[in-house]
């Protein structure tokens, strides 16, 4: 969190305010890949036979589901903030403007009127709160998935970088998915056939 001093006049004036980039960094690819899983792809062959990674199966499906809740949970964050700016006269995108131009010390180029920065320093702490908040909750949703932020991170830092892994996270969401609705339709099968053997049972008894 940097501090940063803003001045108005004489007034000096205080806000600490969150920017969005680490949580970004955390979440932001989940929307790729969560629209990549709902493309259906039949393969004949099965073309990750001979690719390796440095992470379990097992673990990048934990990845996968921790992520979906974070990105859900950033869209929300997202929300929020654009609620909470509006009430203040500044939609979201107009709050990040001068947000940026606070860090890099350009508020006096005239690019913003003193009733915006008034309103951006009144905000700003409100914004710098919910972002907290959602920081916290996404370490509670990934030690919820047994995972350590630490792993989270190198996973969501490989995923960034590495299109193969994505695709790869992306099939073996789509194979966990067609598997579950093979075991369900299997069990189904079994329940049918249990009802329809206990109805043979009756009958034979009448």
């Amino acid at each position: 969190m940097n501090l940063i001093r803003l001045k108005l006049g004489n007034p000096a004036l205080y806000f600490a305010a969150f920017f969005l980039s680490a949580i970004i960094m955390i979440s932001m690819p989940l929307n790729t890949l969560a629209q990549e899983t709902e493309q259906e792809e039949e393969e004949e062959e099965d073309p990750w036979a001979d690719v390796e990674f440095p992470f379990s199966d097992e673990k990048l499906l934990t990845f996968f589901d921790a992520n979906q809740e974070v990105s859900a949970l950033q869209r929300s964050t997202q929300e929020r903030i654009a609620e909470t700016t509006e009430q203040y006269g500044l939609t979201r995108e107009r709050f990040d403007q001068i947000a940026r131009a606070a860090q890099i010390g350009a508020l006096q180029d005239g690019a913003f009127s003193n009733e915006e920065i008034e309103a951006f320093n009144q905000v700003a702490p409100q914004v710098t709160q919910i972002q907290r908040e959602m920081q916290g909750m996404v370490g509670m949703i990934v030690e919820e998935h047994e995972m350590s932020m630490e792993e989270y991170r190198d996973i969501m830092n490989a995923f960034r970088q590495d299109q193969e892994l994505r695709e790869y996270v992306s099939h073996l969401a789509r194979e966990r998915a067609r598997e579950k609705i093979l075991e369900e339709r299997r069990r189904e099968a079994e329940r049918q056939l249990e009802e329809e053997r206990r109805q043979e049972e009756e009958g034979e008894e009448d």
